[in-house]
């Protein structure tokens, strides 16, 4: 893999330019040159972001190693580099060491964090930087409900305004991320929620959350230098797909444009990457659906939109099942590959032993941080073949890349929109029509609909109709979905409700089973 260059500024001998021209100085790159650039990335978990209990707050030294880890140091980041990473995403705890009611960050721990990112900054790779357990200590920082706004919003411009101050002369190689999986920890639904349907408490959280994005993004962009162009990453709630398709979830305005990214984690399919109590260790063709579904939401709302994506968190748990942990990252990675502005971080806590029957889904070692000995390069391989299709250069040697052994794929990882097998069936319904495409495997299906406006005008709010007596629908993407009747009613949501002249919207159902070559669907 060829590694991209970067140049890191880190004095400068002529005055700063004003903010309007600042992309000059070394921010020049857009947020889709910039995530393209990306490529592939690795998570130093629980090391940086590891904190200690909060009657010890504030810390005076480094709590790098309180849950096991090594120390980090630039060995580490010079093998994932030679393995064929150039991102590294760098989760960091501060809240615990911060003091006083305006949260200052000492010296000592600024420092470590600008040593282990320069670390990364010397073997020409990107950086995604973040604030990451600060909700989730024993002392939040912040939480995304109003009742603590006005503290969070406070903490938040107080550590961004320190961290960008820190780096405003690092390029664009150094991309900050707002927050790590903002939610209401301990609630109900605390890592899920109905995207169609949410409570008014995480209705509240959503629009914290929205509130807290641009309160970082303001004060990184006003703290000068490379920030006024820097990308910023930026997560929904929990940075779940639900968190970012609700309608309550708005991207931050920006003084500068097109440096917004959209942060998400996909720890999917879920029963086999990371569940705990039903899961299981194989993955089977009936699973490569969840990852679909997942593409296809992004595409809908972001990357169509050229709106990019970076998938900060990915990986699927140890449990002793290594060939089918190489068939998953190489149907994830190829599935993401169809994507120029899509990239993902694969996530390494450094735990590898699963002592429990295989129901422990933390195990997330790929890397063992003391030997720096590659625990499963296959996996490794498996990824590296859809970034640029370099072998990996793993513990020393170039692993060839073997696919693994091949398994009939009936189903379509990503729906093509106008495929020419089977053709569309028109539907009309006056000024709107519809064409819809069956992708049929035997065990499932997709129904990909195609919603057109063919008049002169802009049309605001739509309703696709399908009849009950044809279809079972278990999942569906960009729509809201109810029975009535015969037929279940697609709605759409509020961000493709309307229709502009000659153009169209498209979503997708998905369900078990099978259908016919035709389904009944009106349009209105």
């Amino acid at each position: 893999m060829v590694l991209l260059g970067v140049s890191l500024a880190l004095t400068s001998l002529k005055p700063l330019l004003p903010a309007k021209t600042v992309y000059a100085a070394g921010t020049d790159k857009t947020a889709s040159e910039v995530v393209s650039d990306m490529t592939v990335g690795w998570n130093i978990g629980n090391s940086l972001d590891s904190f200690g209990q909060s009657s010890n707050f504030p810390y005076t030294s480094s709590n790098e190693t309180y849950w096991g880890n090594p120390k980090t140091t630039k060995a580490l980041i010079d093998s994932v580099a030679e393995a064929g990473f150039n991102t590294i995403r760098i989760p960091v705890s501060w809240g615990q060491y911060t003091t006083g009611s305006d949260y200052q960050i000492p010296d000592f721990f600024m420092s470590r964090v600008k040593e282990v990112v320069d670390y990364a900054i010397a073997n020409d790779m990107y950086v995604i930087l973040n604030t990451h357990h600060d909700i989730n200590s024993d002392y939040c920082f912040y939480v995304p409900n109003n009742a603590n706004k006005d503290r969070s919003e406070k903490y938040f411009k107080s550590v961004w305004t320190q961290i960008a101050n820190e780096f405003k002369n690092y390029d664009y190689h150094l991309v900050f991320e707002t927050m790590n999986e903002p939610r209401l920890v301990g609630h109900s639904q605390e890592w899920w929620f109905p995207r169609n349907n949410p409570s008014s408490d995480i209705q509240e959280a959503v629009a914290c959350i929205n509130d807290y994005n641009q309160v970082a993004l303001d004060a990184i962009r006003e703290a000068g230098g490379n920030n006024a162009a820097r990308c910023v990453m930026v997560p929904g709630y929990d940075a779940s797909i639900e968190g970012c398709m609700t309608d309550g979830f708005k991207m931050p305005k920006d003084s500068a444009q097109d440096r917004l990214i959209l942060s998400v984690h996909a720890y999917i399919p879920y029963t086999f990457a990371l569940a705990s109590d039903t899961y299981t260790t194989q993955f089977t063709d009936n699973l490569k659906g969840d990852i679909d579904s997942f593409f296809n939401d992004l595409n809908s709302k972001f990357l169509s939109k050229n709106i990019p994506v970076v998938v900060g968190e990915t990986s699927a748990t140890n449990r002793n099942n290594t060939a089918e942990r190489v068939k998953w990252a190489d149907y994830y990675w190829g599935a993401a590959a169809r994507y120029s502005n899509l990239a993902m971080c694969l996530w390494d806590n450094n735990v590898y032993e699963n002592n429990s029957a295989g129901s422990d889904g933390e195990c997330h070692m790929y890397i063992d941080r003391n030997t720096l000995q590659w625990k499963n390069p296959e996996i490794i391989s498996a990824i590296m073949k859809h970034v640029d299709g370099t072998p990996a250069t793993i513990n020393g040697q170039q692993i060839p890349q073997t696919d693994p052994q091949p398994q009939p794929d009936p189903q379509p990882s990503e729906p093509d929109p106008q495929p020419s097998e089977p053709d569309p069936e028109p539907v009309t319904g006056g000024d709107l029509s519809a064409e819809y495409t069956i992708n049929n495997w035997g065990t499932g299906y997709q129904i990909i609909i195609k919603v057109k406006n063919d008049s002169s005008q802009a049309v605001s709010g739509w309703t696709v109709k399908v009849n009950k007596s044809q279809v079972k629908i278990d999942s569906s993407w960009c729509v809201n979905i109810e029975e009535s009747g015969d037929y279940y009613v697609i709605t759409p949501m509020s961000w493709n409700a309307t229709i502009q002249a000659g153009s169209s919207v498209e979503f997708g159902i998905q369900g078990a089973g099978s259908v016919g070559s035709s389904v009944d669907i009106t349009v209105e």
